[in-house]
């Protein structure tokens, strides 16, 4: 259909899925898991157990052992490890919030300058209400 010779296909190799891989335990101390746990998820029920355990002391103390101390957290786990905020994970969201909360907003050049007094207009400030065509 048309003379031109078709330009040969490129093929772009990209490196970043490399960096990006899971870790996952299949064994503890030689005894096969049933089934492969994956690091990230192993450690948010780690810290979803300590939370829950000490909120079952203080506040949840009318909740049974088992809920606070089993339930809770595996619900509370596979919640935080199913959600992607901004295509990153709870807690890496959460820090960086916490960083933009805390660093300073006013920047020159991304370098912190100092405000000491509110600028104050030497002459008066004139303005328009309303906007005029014709």
């Amino acid at each position: 259909m048309s003379d031109k010779p078709e330009t040969p296909r490129v093929t772009v190799a990209n490196y970043t899925k490399i960096w990006n891989l899971d870790w996952v335990i299949y064994a503890l101390e030689g005894k096969k898991l049933p089934i492969p746990a994956n690091l990230r998820v192993v450690g948010i029920f780690v810290a979803c157990e300590i939370v829950f355990l000490f909120l079952g002391k203080t506040i949840l103390f009318f909740l049974p052992g088992a809920y606070t101390g089993l339930f809770l957290p595996i619900l509370a786990t596979w919640l935080i490890a199913k959600q992607k905020l901004d295509g990153k994970a709870p807690h890496l969201w959460l820090l960086g919030m916490i960083y933009f909360w805390m660093r300073n907003k006013r920047l020159h050049r991304y370098r912190k300058i100092e405000h000491n007094k509110r600028y104050g207009y030497e002459s008066k400030v004139v303005y328009r209400i309303r906007r005029e065509r014709g």
